[in-house]
């Protein structure tokens, strides 16, 4: 299928289960059968900066491995991978280095792609950039599951 890039939030919507809060990608802007570009507002409104940190608040680094699987959901929906009763249900983290802090107002570039597929399951790697500095890098797993 070819799509017209950027979809919105509400296109993406309609590939991933994940609403608000949980939902951290907001546009993607090119995508193809391997890889993404994506982005995301880190928004000064989410509650989870009510307590991570209330005097320094940061994107907690589980969040932003959370926007990374997101995005290479997006990829096997996007491809047309995904069976039409399942989704992609993130099941590791390899390995993950975070290099700076994220803050409200910043824009992550968020970046995936497939490093191998199998009978449902995916290896991945990505990263994720904020004013053209890399903010974290992280090889994760996933398979579909059943909904």
């Amino acid at each position: 299928m070819t799509y017209v890039f950027p979809i919105e939030r509400d296109g993406v919507q309609t590939f991933l289960p994940h609403r608000d809060p949980m939902l951290f990608i907001d546009r993607i802007l090119v995508a193809d059968e391997t890889s993404i570009s994506a982005e995301t507002l880190v928004d000064t409104d989410w509650d989870i900066f009510k307590g991570h940190f209330p005097d320094l608040p940061i994107m907690p680094g589980v969040l932003m491995i959370e926007a990374a699987a997101q995005a290479g959901a997006l990829i096997v929906c996007l491809q047309g991978g995904l069976k039409s009763d399942h989704f992609i249900a993130f099941t590791g983290v390899e390995e993950a280095k975070f290099r700076r802090s994220v803050k409200p107002g910043e824009v992550m570039h968020i970046h995936a792609e497939i490093l191998r597929h199998r009978r449902g399951y995916y290896k991945f790697q990505g990263h994720i950039d904020v004013n053209g500095a890399r903010a974290v890098d992280v090889k994760f797993a996933a398979t579909q599951m059943p909904m």
